[in-house]
């Protein structure tokens, strides 16, 4: 896959910009969701990746301005690296966007700790892709 080394870097990235203490448990894996394999687990992940940036971009720009472009950035690099997935990509952007938009109409202490939650699970995710991809 194209992407091992920008799953490497995002992961590095993530835990540059992460605090520790944002991290919240990990759910359990549900023991009656099948388990995806190949192709359909890497596109799930990448999927998923896609709406944790929607969800932290909308934050950012709530908290921080619409100057910090940081995690649609960030998006734009993953699409241009896996441009096969172009479409769900998007979909899952603008879904964890809006999703959060719908949560968050300012920002406060709760969007803070949202978004830094959202980069735990994120950098989870990354990290994922990556040790699946290092072997």
């Amino acid at each position: 896959m194209t992407l091992r080394p920008v799953i490497a870097a995002l992961a590095f990235a993530a835990l540059a910009i992460a605090p520790a203490a944002a991290q919240p448990e990990q759910q359990p894996d549900e023991p009656d969701m099948p388990q995806l394999r190949g192709e359909d687990w890497y596109r799930g992940q990448l999927v998923e990746l896609s709406e944790v940036l929607g969800g932290a971009h909308y934050l950012r720009i709530l908290c921080e301005g619409r100057g910090d472009q940081r995690w649609r950035n960030y998006m734009r690099g993953v699409i241009e690296r896996e441009p096969d997935y172009n479409a769900q990509l998007v979909e899952g952007f603008n879904r964890g966007y809006r999703n959060e938009e719908a949560r968050f109409p300012s920002c406060d202490e709760t969007a803070r700790q949202t978004e830094a939650e959202l980069r735990a699970r994120g950098l989870r995710v990354a990290q994922a892709l990556s040790a699946r991809y290092a072997q």
